[in-house]
């Protein structure tokens, strides 16, 4: 073979190999960039006060959300009520309606059960944020 044949099968086998390792690349680094700000509605949940009904000796927690959300909407949060060896006993749901971006909310999460024993320990274990959409009023 002549010395261009063997440049020409070298530079087609360089581009081979660069071409799809820079695509993925560049796919890395797009989901990066388009990712970077990305939040999750469990962000924007804090818990306030865990602790124990006196009366009923349930689990009780009081969750705060501050909505960091693009617009308006309602969160409907999970929390998990552990032992203090945190092994779930329990979740229950509470719910924060129609949110304004940057307000806070509030909400109480009571467990179904009496606590055997000890102080339970508060989880938020999972949070979903739903839009809330303007209603269209039309005008005569």
């Amino acid at each position: 073979m002549s010395r261009g044949t063997i440049v020409v099968l070298v530079m087609l086998g360089v581009i081979l190999v660069l071409v799809p390792i820079g695509g993925i690349v560049a796919y890395v680094y797009a989901m990066g960039e388009n990712h970077k700000n990305l939040r999750f509605p469990s962000d924007d949940v804090t818990v306030a006060r865990c602790g124990l009904d006196p009366v009923s000796k349930r689990p009780v927690a009081e969750l705060s959300v501050t909505s960091q959300a693009g617009r308006r909407g309602t969160y409907t949060v999970t929390v998990e009520f552990q032992d203090d060896r945190e092994k779930a006993v329990e979740q229950g749901t509470g719910v924060v309606k129609d949110l304004a971006v940057g307000a806070t909310g509030r909400t109480v999460v009571v467990g179904a059960e009496a606590y055997a024993e000890g102080e339970p320990v508060c989880v938020v274990h999972d949070a979903y944020f739903k839009s809330t959409k303007p209603v269209a009023t039309a005008t005569p």
